[in-house]
């Protein structure tokens, strides 16, 4: 087998056995079930059946800070049959938590200035950051979904805790962890003898100073001391957000010293730090038996099953002892996208609302200024529905014939759709709804058969 397999429910909605994608086109065929989801994709029989399933699958889950696998497992065979990858946004949200933060810190400047700050915001035990908190809830809503349409028995998960000092300096032990970088100086101090107190960019000395980001904050970058320069500041103006490698393109050597100093970002293990506990004690809440698992023992499983570094496949290694065997080489790709943006009004780079013409008016000779379109809502369809469209006839970039696409962007009269890269507006009667927007893109991913039959030896 190549794809995943298919659930199947009772037309009471009893949950049974996953069958293959084979059986499943046999039974739509003769017309004894239909589709009720396609992703995940799910059968529902046309007819009862009174059949009692044993929960027999193991769902496992490897979090990562970026993509987390999914991977249900035989766990009579230790076969995997149904594996995902979800690929998160938490810096898309943590970028736009910036933005709004920098908006209202404007508006209080302007409006507020003279009332005293409270501080007042206490956190909750347990709170956690959107980017952080969108990790736990999106695991949380896949979980749901599969214990929906699954005969689940327990959860598998990796627990992994870095040691961020330790990754940073090999040999650091006992009293040291307690001295970092900056221990007895200021980080000006610590800036001005490490780069030698003149520009990093073009060599001047004598002048003012400014601590520069290396890696721009507005592209991730952290206010680490290995992510901090000085310049002066023409070069910092100069500079702007541009990333380091595009600005010094032509300075190979400067680029160069500059790199030797950057040290890899700790941001993907500290994200799985801080959501480790919270992901674990979600998991409890469902009443099956969860166990934990460690990077190690994950490792040495995939290692000894001869199967390559992927998120799914890591997944799979978790909480077993046993080799795993795959009987997929195919699994689901659910990217996060969003439900959209809630403004009704287009604004521009400066807050204000988006123009979209200034005319002279030849009768009174006054400037009339037209606002781009609002938002609108249709109910045939929204950003983000999968649709079978059919075209008629050649279009510039794509032949005719059908396909199955995402909605890009709904008109009043129709869609635009995205076939091979190109936008295609189509009628509304030349389009059929197969799966409703639910914030999520998907895709499959393949990797080489040939593990298949390593894995199955």
């Amino acid at each position: 087998m190549i794809t995943n397999s298919v659930f199947v429910l009772s037309k009471n909605g009893k949950i049974l056995k996953p069958t293959t994608p084979v059986r499943a086109r046999i039974l739509q065929s003769q017309g004894k079930a239909k589709k009720l989801n396609l992703f995940p994709f799910t059968l529902i029989l046309e007819s009862m059946v009174d059949e009692n399933v044993e929960p027999y699958l193991e769902l496992r889950i490897d979090p990562g800070s970026k993509i987390t696998g999914f991977s249900l497992v035989d766990l009579n065979k230790n076969e995997v049959i149904w594996a995902m990858e979800l690929e998160h946004r938490g810096l898309a949200i943590k970028m736009e938590m910036l933005t709004r933060a920098g908006v209202r810190r404007s508006r209080r400047s302007r409006r507020l200035r003279y009332r005293k700050k409270r501080f007042e915001r206490k956190k909750p035990q347990g709170w956690l950051p959107p980017s952080l908190r969108h990790r736990l809830l999106t695991t949380e809503t896949w979980i749901k979904r599969l214990l929906k349409v699954t005969p689940i028995k327990s959860i598998a998960i990796e627990s992994v805790k870095f040691d961020l000092q330790k990754m940073e300096t090999p040999n650091i032990e006992g009293i040291e962890y307690q001295q970092g970088t900056l221990f007895g100086y200021t980080l000006r101090e610590v800036l001005l003898e490490h780069w030698g107190r003149e520009c990093v960019y073009c060599g001047k000395t004598n002048v003012p100073l400014q601590i520069e980001h290396i890696n721009p904050r507005s592209l991730g970058g952290s206010d680490r001391f290995s992510n901090l320069t000085l310049s002066c500041e023409k070069c910092n103006q100069k500079k702007g957000n541009k990333p380091v490698e595009q600005f010094l393109k032509n300075k190979g050597e400067i680029l160069q010293k500059i790199k030797a100093h950057q040290k890899k970002s700790l941001s993907d293990a500290a994200t799985v730090n801080s959501t480790r506990k919270a992901i674990f004690e979600m998991a409890q809440q469902f009443g099956l038996p969860v166990m934990s698992g460690d990077g190690a023992s994950t490792k040495m499983i995939r290692i000894k099953s001869g199967l390559p570094k992927l998120h799914w496949i890591d997944s799979a290694c978790v909480g077993t002892s046993e080799i795993v065997k795959l009987r997929i080489c195919q699994p689901l790709r659910a990217t996060c996208t969003g439900h959209g943006t809630r403004l009704v009004q287009r604004m521009n780079a400066k807050g204000f609302p988006a123009i979209a013409s200034i005319k002279k008016n030849p009768m009174t000779g006054k400037k009339e200024v037209k606002l781009v379109a609002k938002n609108q809502k249709y109910t045939h369809a929204t950003a983000g529905d999968y649709v079978v469209c059919t075209l008629l006839k050649d279009r510039k970039h794509v032949r005719w014939g059908i396909y199955r696409a995402r909605v890009k962007t709904p008109t009043p009269k129709g869609v635009e759709v995205l076939i091979n890269g190109h936008r295609i507006s189509l009628d509304r009667r030349h389009v059929k709804l197969i799966h409703q927007s639910d914030g999520y893109e998907y895709s499959f991913t393949t990797i080489d058969q040939d593990l298949l039959r390593f894995s199955a030896i």
